[in-house]
């Protein structure tokens, strides 16, 4: 078994063995009315458990007041504050032990803490032949083993481990309890099972160990087998009785019989006496304190176990002093030998003097020593409500820097965008404006400090310099961020009027493009005759050549709107579809209808040379059906309304069964023609071909138009979807907003709500504890109203996850985080109303009991019932 492992083995063993002695002790007294502890690391944690147990052993008075169901640390450390107070009042050496060791379940402290009760109650107090506690415990089982075989004690520890020392010490006292002889060295276990139980039934001795505890351990737990052997010394020690009594006879008898030794000793005693006086006087006249809670308290301790414990004892070695020079005195007196004259300093008289100036000096420090406490209370409580204000106020204060820092770089798409995060940036800016009253309290509290010599005053003046800086940044940042804003929201309006822009120019150059092809399809229209078709040469160059200038006009300006919103950031337009590529490639496709229409004109040139002599009859029919197209175009083009009444309208207006009898008409004229050979007609600049092209034409203008109709009834409904997609999230936004400032009111509430829960309930008067009960019910007021704003909260979070909203970076605390705050709140508000509810009671005990120490310190008549450091405890 490694040493760790040892240690651990000890410390279970040492949890179950103290656990036992202190239950058995418990029992003693209080019977059944206290329920026994399982974990002595848990159980001891309010203190309450320990009261009873130091009651029981030192009939030490119970605290009358404590808190009988603390739930919270601060009142379980209170409780155990006094528990500890008990232990030393009893006399009991702790040396390192603190309250908060119960609290924090210490296993080993809470052990040790255990170990030195049970050593000055059970084991310091034996004494066998001039030695004492552990010493004498040993020698004591060293002469009641002495003769038996196989058992020689040598400790504690493996001279205990086969069983056979425990079986000798009650064979020794009571030899009809068990056989000794018939025991065995290698049966550790069985030994060790009958010493236990004879010892349990028989003697009425608990049973602290178990065999396990000593048989399957290399070494055994010294502590543990000591408190258990002293129960059998306890047991058996009334049979020693006679014994001591007379042992200490001999010694006075010894100490009476010679003159010189009582001068020898009185000499001794007044010499370290005198001394000790003048030690002691110049060091209670120092008043070298060292300005902290605790320093005070050690100092106020030492004091007391000064007036209790020292200077009792000197009291007693100076009415020993008296005694022996007035035994000495009658002594020689009665043998006719001469007075006896102590050295000089040692006389009785100069004794007193001196004892009167210790006693001067001991009130001068009882009463410096309580100045000084009641100053670094103030201080301490002070430094509470700093520290307390200056960690809320700092989580308030990182909350908004990070809020702050969560919107850098945050992108905007639209003016109204912009305008929200202004709103909710002048609400921000309000609220942080409020906040310069809570830092101005807490730079108050922290001067009040630095001024009256706190022992961390450059903690405090740190904090107070790191609270101002992070302050002052905040509204820095802030103005940063609105000078941001109200950049965006000049960039967000340019933006704006270039969209607007891009789309009106787009929009005019695509009807542009539109009504430049369907002109360029028609191109069979070059004339009916060669003169016609030559001279129409001029007016297809002048059209190419406007065409082509307008077309570069129009791409150039649209190209120019679409480089700044491009330079702007800008990848999306809600007023339009069109994009430059888009233009782009109906530019194209005209650039290719011209190239078509150029080689058509070629061609109907050529044509038109050889036709020249075919055309004469058939120009009446022919024209007539060229009016009927124009007509009917004309009309087409009147149309008026939005585009679904004009595709109504072109329907009824285009009778394409009626054009095709038309059609026919001039193709039977034409058939004729061609019958009689006519293959030249001078009279009419129209053909068959040409009419045929032009109902054609005339069909595919009217398809195209109503086409374009249609892509307008396709835009009016994606601007409608646009606007209606952008209302939706106009109005998520809203929400989020909404959520958020509503968020911040409650949290703003809450979070002052937490500042004042917080502070520290301490009272040195009624009128304190009914002012801060009274604040604490204007809290409970408040607490009905609050609680329908967070009600109205979490209906209101359920819309936004109806609406489709599961993020809101714009809050500065979810529904779930402002549910658990609340939660905390209210909490807060029952354990402070518990809190001041026992705290009325402590007061009035608190002045009483000063009272009563300033009265008995004032009659300078030795150490005191209660020391003034109760009064700090509760």
């Amino acid at each position: 078994m490694s040493k760790a492992d040892q240690q651990a083995k000890w410390v279970q063993i040492q949890r179950k063995t103290f656990t036992k002695w202190c239950n058995s002790h418990l029992r003693r007294r209080f019977a059944q009315a206290v329920e026994p502890i399982e974990a002595i690391e848990n159980d001891l944690e309010d203190g309450i458990r320990l009261y009873k147990l130091i009651n029981a052993l030192y009939d030490q008075p119970m605290p009358k007041k404590y808190n009988k169901t603390p739930k919270m640390r601060p009142h379980r450390l209170d409780n155990c504050v006094m528990a500890v107070k008990m232990i030393e009042d009893a006399g009991v050496k702790l040396n390192f032990f603190r309250p908060d060791h119960l609290v924090d379940h210490d296993m080993k402290m809470i052990l040790g803490m255990v170990w030195a009760v049970i050593l000055d109650y059970q084991i310091k107090g034996i004494s066998v032949e001039e030695l004492s506690a552990k010493e004498g415990l040993l020698l004591w089982c060293q002469k009641k083993t002495e003769g038996y075989k196989n058992v020689k004690v040598d400790n504690f520890h493996m001279s205990f481990q086969d069983g056979l020392a425990f079986c000798a010490l009650i064979h020794r006292h009571r030899p009809d309890l068990l056989d000794f002889d018939s025991l065995s060295k290698d049966n550790p276990r069985e030994n060790l099972e009958l010493a236990f139980s004879v010892a349990e039934e028989k003697l009425n001795i608990p049973r602290l160990l178990d065999a396990e505890d000593l048989v399957d351990v290399p070494r055994p737990d010294e502590r543990s087998v000591m408190t258990y052997v002293s129960e059998y010394f306890h047991c058996f020690a009334s049979q020693n009785q006679q014994e001591v009594a007379g042992r200490r006879i001999a010694k006075v008898v010894k100490l009476t019989q010679a003159n010189d030794a009582m001068k020898a000793e009185y000499i001794d005693k007044a010499t370290a006496l005198a001394e000790w006086v003048r030690t002691k006087t110049a060091a209670l006249n120092e008043r070298a304190f060292d300005n902290t809670l605790d320093g005070v308290k050690s100092k106020m301790g030492e004091f007391q176990s000064y007036k209790k414990t020292e200077k009792p004892e000197k009291t007693l070695e100076k009415l020993a002093c008296e005694q022996t020079f007035n035994n000495l005195t009658m002594k020689l007196r009665a043998s006719n030998r001469p007075e006896f004259s102590p050295p000089d300093g040692t006389s009785l008289s100069e004794l007193n003097t001196a004892w009167a100036a210790l006693e001067q000096a001991e009130k001068e420090r009882g009463a410096a020593l309580s100045a000084e406490l009641l100053r670094q209370e103030k201080l301490e409580q002070l430094a509470n409500r700093f520290f307390n204000k200056s960690k809320v106020f700092q989580q308030w204060a990182e909350g908004k820097k990070a809020l702050l820092d969560h919107q850098e770089g945050e992108s905007f798409s639209s003016v109204g965008q912009v305008a929200a995060r202004t709103q909710m940036l002048d609400a921000f800016d309000a609220e942080v404006a409020a906040g310069q009253a809570r830092l101005d309290t807490i730079k108050s509290i922290g001067g009040d400090l630095t001024g009256d010599n706190f022992r961390e005053s450059d903690k405090v003046s740190a904090k107070v310099a790191e609270l101002d800086a992070l302050y002052g940044s905040i509204g820095s940042q802030s103005s940063d961020r609105r000078g941001v804003l109200g950049r965006e929201k000049e960039n967000q309006e340019k933006q704006e009027e270039l969209r607007k822009e891009f789309a009106r120019q787009a929009k005019e150059f695509d009807r542009w493009l539109k009504d430049e092809a369907g002109d360029a399809r028609d191109f069979t229209t070059f004339g009916d005759s060669l003169e016609d078709v030559t001279a129409y040469e001029a007016t297809l160059s002048g059209n190419e050549q406007r065409i082509a200038s307008e077309s570069e006009q129009k791409a150039a300006a649209v190209g120019e709107v679409d480089a700044a919103l491009k330079a702007l950031g800008v990848t999306y337009n809600m007023y339009t579809n069109l994009t430059v590529e888009d233009l782009q490639s109906r530019r194209d496709t005209l650039s290719k209808l011209l190239e078509e229409r150029r080689a058509a004109y070629g061609k109907e040139l050529e044509r038109q040379q050889a036709m020249e002599a075919k055309r004469k009859e058939f120009a009446e029919a022919a024209s007539g059906f060229v009016e009927y197209l124009a007509g009917k175009k004309g009309e087409i083009n009147a149309v008026e309304g939005e585009p679904q009444e004009k595709i109504a309208a072109v329907k009824s207006i285009h009778d394409e069964a009626d054009g095709d009898a038309r059609l026919a008409a001039v193709n039977k004229l034409d058939g004729e023609m061609r019958e009689m050979g006519i293959v030249y007609n001078q009279h009419t600049k129209l053909s068959y071909p040409a009419l045929e092209a032009r109902w054609n034409s005339h069909k595919t203008f009217v398809a195209n138009f109503l086409d374009n109709l249609e892509q307008d009834v396709q835009l009016q409904q994606r601007a409608a979807d646009n606007a209606k997609e952008w209302e939706k999230q106009e109005q998520q936004e809203n929400m989020r907003i909404e959520f958020a400032k509503r968020s911040a009111a409650l949290n703003q509430w809450l979070q002052g709500a937490n500042e004042e829960l917080s502070e520290p309930v301490r009272a040195k008067s009624v009128e304190q504890v009914k002012e801060q009960q009274a604040t604490l019910d204007g809290f409970k007021g408040e607490l009905p109203a609050k609680a329908a704003d967070r009600d109205s909260l979490n209906e209101y979070s359920k819309e936004l996850v109806a609406a489709g909203i599961t993020e809101n970076p714009l809050a500065e605390l979810t529904i779930d985080e402002i549910n658990t705050r609340f939660g905390e709140v209210e909490a807060g508000v029952a354990e402070r109303d518990a809190a001041l509810a026992a705290e009325a009671e402590r007061p009035a005990a608190d002045d009483a009991l000063r009272e009563g120490v300033a009265d008995k310190a004032g009659a300078g008549d030795g150490p005191t019932d209660n020391p003034p450091e109760q009064l700090q405890t509760g």
